[in-house]
């Protein structure tokens, strides 16, 4: 308990607004364009030291309106959603193929997703096409998906590289650890990731020694789904501070900010 302790008082007085991150989850979705302009969020973005963002939207209209801003701040990634309603149907929808194709002429998506994937559906021919397009696009994907799934798509493409969204919430560490040392192409994105801190804010040790046996393959997120999570950035972004605070240097730089650099580099 008192080494606990003594953690937690350094954690609390070493501020964290000087850590710079990159961000590998943001959305700008089509329900937040009336209340927070793209120069709003772009400033958000700013006030929170995000270097650069992975962001994808629904409609990918969004996506556009900030990379159209600072092309150098945002990294684009295409949903295969037209609106709220596809999450529940692209992956067995055809029309979802001449959508995306459409929309990767564009020329400047660096990946796509992130998308909602599960293994009742993983393996449709729609999935399997649109897999196809992304290896030939050389895109980078983000997948919300159970580890099964994830095991699917890395060997539909296995040169495309997969990052797990939310490295898979609440799948067990042993899972995680596995994939990770199967798979050279996968990353972890850690927003909503359950168990990597105790109710004390302290990193676990199973999350501890994963993160430093493999902090090449983790980046960080905060996930903007929704307007509350808009409000809320500076809150997210601290608590991720605070629990990369309790690792060494060099592995802490990796996950907060090299690892998103070296994949788009």
């Amino acid at each position: 308990m008192l080494i606990s302790l003594a953690i937690l008082l350094i954690i609390i007085s070493t501020p964290v607004e000087s850590m710079k991150l990159n961000d590998g989850h943001i959305h700008y979705n089509q329900d937040i364009w009336d209340r927070l302009k793209p120069e709003e969020a772009l400033r958000l973005l700013n006030e929170n030291n995000l270097q650069q963002a992975i962001v994808s939207s629904t409609p990918t209209l969004g996506t556009e309106k900030l990379f159209k801003i600072a092309p150098e701040k945002i990294i684009p990634f295409l949903r295969p959603y037209r609106n709220h309603r596809d999450r529940y149907t692209w992956h067995s929808d055809p029309s979802i193929i001449d959508y995306v194709k459409g929309q990767l002429d564009k020329g400047f998506y660096k990946g796509f997703g992130e998308f909602h994937l599960f293994k009742e559906h993983k393996n449709t021919a729609v999935v399997n096409r649109l897999m196809q397009l992304i290896a030939q696009h050389q895109l980078v994907i983000s997948a919300h998906s159970d580890a099964e799934t994830i095991e699917t798509l890395l060997n539909m493409q296995s040169e495309v590289t997969v990052i797990w969204a939310h490295c898979g919430m609440d799948h067990p560490v042993d899972d995680i650890k596995r994939l990770l040392e199967q798979y050279s192409k996968l990353f972890c994105e850690l927003s909503f990731r359950e168990g990597i801190t105790d109710n004390s804010d302290i990193l676990t040790p199973e999350w501890k020694e994963l993160l430093q046996s493999h902090s090449e393959r983790f980046i960080t997120g905060s996930d903007t789904y929704i307007g509350r999570r808009w409000a809320a950035l500076s809150e997210i972004t601290d608590t991720t501070r605070n629990w990369l605070k309790q690792l060494p240097a060099n592995t802490r730089d990796l996950i907060a900010y090299k690892n998103l650099l070296n994949l788009f580099e």
